[in-house]
């Protein structure tokens, strides 16, 4: 067996940590060393966390760019708050916006009937068609207004025709001996006393139909339309509560005194 100390440049050589020399055999695991361990392990990067991203550069400057124009905008239009500002004391001598004028009330029928017809192409000519006719492609639906006897005829009258527009009417209704059986939709919350009464003059005075021949005398005016109105008192003219025939020949009594 040989002698360490027999050989000084072995006893003043020094080993690595894991006490293998550079000149040992190669083995498995043999070249490991401690710092080549932790280099492995920090080329490992964390795990991402929510809630630790950095905020976008771009986010800041735009936060920032917000907050200036926010407090550029108080001190500009604010007027520090004082109270000579926002109590203004000068306007109470201003005279209030003056209000819309007295609602118009055509009296004569030619007068109506004008106001009529821009309403009935507006609102009834999709229906009743341009001839007062109804429409031939869908019968039973939509009845005529022409000759109708609840227009001109026997069961016409200021009290029922102010109803049907002002709050519709659901079928089955009959007409010209046809029973059509769909809903008019009322007109009530969408116009004005004058402007129904200014339709049903139209309808009464065209297609044939001559239900005033005094101009001076039309049979509906806005005043027959608003005492119908009055007279019904709660019910909705939204189209929630719409008539039926029956409903309507029961109303006989006129609602205007005149």
């Amino acid at each position: 067996m040989s002698d360490p100390n027999a050989d000084p440049e072995a006893r003043n050589r020094l080993l690595p940590a894991d006490g293998v020399g550079d000149d040992a055999p190669d083995e498995p695991g043999a070249g490991d060393s401690v710092q080549a361990l932790h280099e492995a392990v920090m080329r490992e990067q964390a795990e991402p966390r929510d809630g630790f991203e950095p905020v976008p550069f771009w986010v800041a400057v735009v936060c920032g760019g917000l907050l200036a124009w926010g407090g550029y905008y108080i001190g500009s239009y604010t007027a520090d708050f004082r109270a000579d500002v926002y109590d203004r004391a000068d306007l109470k001598d201003v005279a209030p916006p003056a209000t819309a004028g007295p609602e118009p009330n055509p009296k004569t029928r030619d007068e109506l009937k004008s106001v009529g017809e821009q309403k009935y192409i507006a609102l009834c000519v999709g229906c009743h068609g341009t001839d007062g006719k109804g429409l031939k492609e869908q019968p039973g639906k939509y009845p005529p207004l022409a000759a109708s006897e609840w227009v001109v005829g026997d069961k016409a009258s200021p009290a029922r025709l102010s109803r049907i527009l002002l709050y519709g009417v659901k079928g089955p209704i009959l007409v010209q001996g046809t029973t059509y059986n769909d809903l008019m939709p009322a007109r009530g919350a969408e116009l004005r006393d004058y402007q129904i009464a200014g339709l049903i003059t139209y309808i009464r005075n065209s297609f044939g139909n001559e239900g005033d021949k005094d101009n001076a005398k039309p049979a509906v005016t806005a005043d027959e339309v608003k005492a119908a109105r009055a007279k019904e008192g709660a019910r909705k003219a939204n189209g929630t509560a719409p008539y039926t025939a029956d409903e309507l020949l029961k109303v006989t009594e006129p609602d205007l005194k005149k």
